[in-house]
This record gives structure tokens, sequence and C-alpha cells, in this order.
């Protein structure tokens, strides 16, 4: 271990630097335990348990599977990109978005990864809060008003503690956190299959449904939607340190695309027996005290492993935005995370915040895919993505036609769908808000940049130079 750590250049692993052959350590398994870990945890738990308070079991199958594998088949490409290049999220991004556009995404980016970050310690510090009223520990411990923003506090503090050791500091933490996951899932199926039975379970009715059966399923479809297209902005940190480009994108598909709807699965079968959305709650519902508590301790320590990852994820990116900053400082804009913790009102409310992640990440999905394949055709100038002078500049370092296809993916969104106030429109229980928006980003994107804003760099074939890859995959 201590000789991959000499492998990866500070600059690389704490930096923007693209990755060379050298620094690129992570193989298919590693990539994949790695992406596990953020996407196995808390995040799916509770959009599988969202979806299980809204619809039968059948209809949690089908809208899981949909709603998460179909987002992250049209995003996952864009893994190629980083693989290839060897490069983060927003200087890849740079091609499409401007330097300027890149960077105002990065925010809306850190914005997702606070969010996501204290759904995560939330979950993990309700968890350990339940464990203190088994131990008898004194009633600030067992409250969830003061016991979990505790728990999730002192384990923030962990988790910075981890994550400024670096990428290869995190992979060995990854060999504790992601099996802990895995067995909570595991335990889950087992209790799930012999101790309730699958007739008993598809035969439960939602605790939660709306009146109209179609809302219900709708509503529950477009969650799942919502977590597929959450994952387009963490798909570079770890993508760009992959040794082949086709690990990169087998390994982005397997985990977010299969793995994730197993644990959502997983989430929405239990709650539908539980009667509750709550993880912390299932554990000794349907496993008793002993395999409650273990439960609990697993829960925790995967939920743990993620914000990890997260918190690295949201550093290192930084660092492509201000890279005169020091690592510490780029860990340090984690910390806003720690004033989500101090109550469950922004737990409580994932519903709203992940669709509204799905309307931000399917617009730019639609946008980035459309740039890098159809006009671009997978030619970038390496060069130009460092210069920030260069072709990518577009006009005041924003490129007009990701503008224009934003505004029109929000209005095709926001026409079908109201997250904040959870209103419809008639065709939303047709097509959905998420899969539309990010095609008709997409397509005025590619309509934009050939016709409209017809920049040079859109228009001329140039030869790409790029840090070398083992093989194309597309």
């Amino acid at each position: 271990m201590a000789k991959e750590q000499s492998s990866i250049s500070k600059d690389v692993a704490f930096g923007f630097l693209p990755a060379q052959k050298n620094d690129r350590v992570f193989g298919l398994w590693d990539l994949m335990l790695i992406q596990v870990g953020i996407g196995v945890s808390c995040f799916c738990l509770l959009v599988g348990g969202y979806t299980g308070m809204m619809v039968g079991a059948k209809e949690a199958i089908a809208t899981i599977l949909f709603g998460n594998a179909l987002p992250v088949f049209l995003i996952i490409p864009i893994t190629i990109y980083f693989a290839r290049y060897g490069v983060d999220t927003f200087i890849a991004f740079r091609s499409s978005l401007g330097y300027l556009g890149s960077n105002i995404f990065y925010f809306i980016f850190m914005v997702l990864t606070i969010g996501y970050m204290s759904i995560a310690l939330f979950m993990a510090g309700q968890a350990l809060v339940k464990i203190a009223s088994f131990l008898s520990l004194p009633e600030f411990f067992t409250l969830k008003t003061t016991g979990a923003p505790f728990f999730a506090i002192l384990l923030f503090a962990f988790a910075f503690l981890v994550t400024f050791k670096g990428p290869l500091f995190i992979r060995k933490f990854n060999m504790i956190g992601v099996p802990a996951i895995l067995l909570v899932m595991l335990g889950l199926i087992s209790i799930l299959i012999f101790g309730q039975g699958m007739d008993k379970i598809f035969s439960l009715a939602p605790a939660e449904p709306y009146e109209d059966t179609t809302r219900s399923f709708i509503t529950a479809l477009e969650i799942n939607i919502g977590l597929g297209f959450s994952w387009l902005p963490y798909l570079g940190q770890y993508s760009r340190l992959v040794k082949s480009e086709k690990s990169a994108f087998k390994a982005g598909f397997l985990s977010y695309g299969i793995l994730v709807n197993i644990a959502a699965v997983l989430g929405a079968l239990t709650a539908l027996v539980v009667a509750s959305l709550d993880p912390t709650d299932w554990m000794f519902a349907i496993g008793g005290t002993w395999v409650g508590l273990m439960g609990l301790v697993l829960l925790t320590l995967g939920n743990l492993t993620a914000t990890i990852f997260l918190m690295y994820s949201q550093a290192i990116s930084f660092k492509t935005v201000f890279p005169k900053k020091s690592w510490l400082f780029a860990l340090a804009t984690a910390v806003p995370t720690v004033f989500l913790l101090l109550s469950s009102v922004f737990y409580d409310a994932f519903n709203s915040f992940i669709t509204v992640i799905s309307y931000i990440m399917a617009v730019f999905g639609g946008i980035v895919i459309s740039d890098f394949f159809f006009v671009k055709k997978q030619r970038i100038s390496f060069q130009d993505l460092y210069d920030t002078k260069g072709s990518y500049y577009y006009w005041c370092g924003i490129n007009p036609s990701a503008i224009t296809s934003f505004i029109v993916g929000t209005i095709a969104y926001w026409s079908l769908y109201n997250p904040i106030l959870d209103k419809v429109s008639g065709l939303f229980l047709y097509i959905s808000a998420g899969i539309p928006a990010y095609f008709a980003a997409g397509i005025c994107y590619y309509i934009s940049s050939k016709y409209i804003f017809a920049y040079k760099v859109d228009r001329e074939e140039r030869e790409a130079i790029s840090v070398p890859a083992k093989e194309n995959v597309l």
C-alpha cells in the first residue's frame, strides 16, 4: 500500500492536475467498491423507503428498476471522458459549460454534496441514538433532538480526519465501511425472505399513498429518477484514477445502475413491512434486539463511509476550481454540513430535496452528454481544458448554448412537476419530469451549438490531445 501511495502524485491526489498512467491505481473492483460505498447507503435506502410508503411491492420494484437504471444508463457514458483524459468533473465540463459555467456548476454540486452528507450523518446519528437508548445512556444521548445532532457532528469530525489523509487512505477505510453496508443488505434480504415471506410482502398495502394510484406510482418513479441522475457530478473524481475507460464505464453502471437498485428495492420492501421510511426503525422492527443492534452499527459504518467519499469528492473538486488553496481549506468547505445536522428539518425533507436534484442533474446531464458525444464527437482539446482563456471561454466564460439549454430544460421540468409544492400537470402522470427534461436540454444544446451559437470549437474537426488511455469503449 505504501508503494501505491507514492505512485499517486500529490498534485493529483490532492489537487487538480490530470492523472497520468502511474497515477491510475484503481481497477474495476476498486472503483466499484468506492461507488457502492457512496451509493448503497442512506440515499438508496431512503429512496426505497419513500417508494415503499407510496406503492405496493410490484410497483415499487418496477419504479426502482426503471427509475434508477435509465438515468444511470443515460449519464454513465460520460465516465469515458474522465477516464480518457484523467480529469475531474469540473475540469471536463469546461468544454460544454465554459470555464465560469463549470465553476458555477461546482457550487451547485457543493450544495448537493453538503445535503447528501447531512442526510448520511443524521441517519447515522439516529442509529447511534437508538444504540444509546439500549445501553441506558443519559437522556441527552437518547433523544433525537440532542443525541442525533451530537453523534452526527462527532462522526463528521471523524470523516474529516479520514478524508484529510487522501484517496488511498480512504480506500483502506473502504474495506470496512462497504462490507458493513453490504452486510446490512444481506441481513435485510434474509429477514424479508425467511422471516416475512415474499407472499406476505407482496400482499401488503403502502402506508402513505396518494388518493390516485397513478399519482403514487409516477411520484415514486420521479424520486427514483432523481437518485439516478444525482450521481452525475460524482463520476469524475474517482473515474479519473481508474486504469481504463472500460473499467470506469462498467464500474459506474454495475454500482450505480445495478447494486444501488438492489438496496433501494430492499428499502421499499422493508418500508412496506414496517410502515416506516426511516431505516433506523427497521432494524429492531424486523430483526429483534440483537440483530437490530448489529444492523444499526453496520448502518452507521456504511453512512460514515459514504460521507467520507462525498467529502473527498467535494474537496478535490474545490481544488480544480481554486487550485492555489490548500487541501485543508478545500476540506473546510464541508463544514457548513454541521449546520444542517443541528435538527432533523433537512433530513425530514429528503423527498423534496431529491426531486429538485433530479431537475438540476437531468438538465446538466443532457447538456454534457450532448456536447461530448454529439457536438464535439469525443474530440476535446486537452490544452484548452486548462487554458482559461482558450477555446472553451465562449462568452464571458459561459457557453450560451448551455444557458439556453438549461432554461429549456427548466421549463420542461417545472411545467410538468413542481417538487417544492408537489404540484403536477396532467402530462406528468404519463411521462414524469426528469427524463423529458434530460432530452429537452440535450436536444436544445445540440441545435444551439450547431446552428445558433455556433462557435468554432464546435464546428471544426479537431484532433484530441489527451492523457493516454488504455482503450476506447465508445
